[in-house]
């Protein structure tokens, strides 16, 4: 329960933080400087700044011009809330905590990415929802830090490995010259990291493909980066689960709008939102649906 109700806190704070970009983003604006009402552009207090708090206080109008507060601001940071406390509350459920352990810190560090991952899904979908749009700003400098931090992650890893094999003689003997063991479980360390590079080219491709074979009018670049981006972070099988889960929702949805006259067929609608919910469902719960997919046929 105390690590959820944190991670809401912490999740309230990020939806604030990622609809400010978002919004930046969309407009040209510098992410740097100080935040500001988006229609009166006066800037605002440390004390107009607290997460759905200041809303409600403010009756869900700004302080100084009086006008409404769009409603996509609180909704964000709920949102955002519940997906981060879910992923603390996942993440501790079953852990033993020491004062210092070398699995904590791998546990905190792919939290934090996993974490990371929610904060630039959410931007994404938002600009995707309001223009169409999936910016570079934020999608290419995420798929940079991503790709910088697993490959960090996976060194630390291996380092570690190393260490704990050269504190003990049997450990030294594991060791090369003397064993190919540590170089087979460094392989098996970096799979993470390997299936990751792979997968987020091979989305990236594929999604490319695409564009080539409809003359631009099935999916945009954008959609190519977030594919990457998502291949990168997800790994094999995640990845391609999440690929599924994104056509089957979006074809489920557009569907439903050409059922209700919303749509017509032919039209388009962004397709990131969908790659953003699928992503998120198998991050949440990718392995036990494959699991029980893979129990269907045993």
């Amino acid at each position: 329960m105390i690590f959820g109700s944190a991670g809401f806190l912490i999740g309230i704070v990020l939806g604030s933080f990622a609809k400010a970009l978002a919004d930046r983003s969309l407009v040209g604006k510098s992410f740097w400087g100080r935040s500001y009402c988006s229609q009166c552009k006066k800037t605002l207090r440390w004390y107009d700044l607290f997460p759905i708090l200041s809303f409600v206080f403010l009756q869900g109008k700004c302080r100084y011009c009086k006008k409404k507060i769009p409603l996509e601001y609180p909704i964000t940071e709920v949102i955002l809330g519940i997906l981060i406390a879910y992923l603390f509350a996942q993440t501790f459920a079953d852990f033993k905590f020491t004062v210092y352990s070398f699995q904590l810190t791998v546990l905190l560090a792919e939290l934090v990415l996993k974490t990371f991952f929610i904060v630039i899904l959410a931007m994404l979908c938002m600009t995707d929802m309001k223009k169409m749009l999936i910016p570079d700003r934020i999608v290419k400098p995420a798929i940079l830090i991503g790709a910088i931090s697993l490959l960090a992650l996976t060194i630390y890893k291996i380092g570690y490995l190393y260490y704990y094999l050269s504190q003990s003689v049997l450990g030294r003997l594991l060791l090369p010259p003397h064993s190919d063991y540590f170089q087979r479980h460094a392989l098996v360390i970096a799979e993470p990291l390997i299936y990751g590079v792979l997968m987020g080219l091979a989305i990236g491709g594929f999604f490319f493909c695409l564009i080539v074979l409809t003359k631009g009018k099935g999916m945009g670049g954008g959609d190519v980066k977030l594919g990457a981006f998502m291949g990168l972070m997800l790994g094999f099988p995640l990845s391609l689960l999440a690929l599924i889960l994104s056509f089957i929702t979006g074809a489920v949805f557009s569907v439903g709008l050409i059922i209700a006259g919303k749509k017509h067929f032919g039209q388009t609608i962004p397709f990131g939102p969908f790659l953003v919910l699928g992503s998120l469902i198998a991050l949440f719960w990718g392995s036990q649906i494959i699991d029980w997919y893979l129990k269907l046929g045993s």
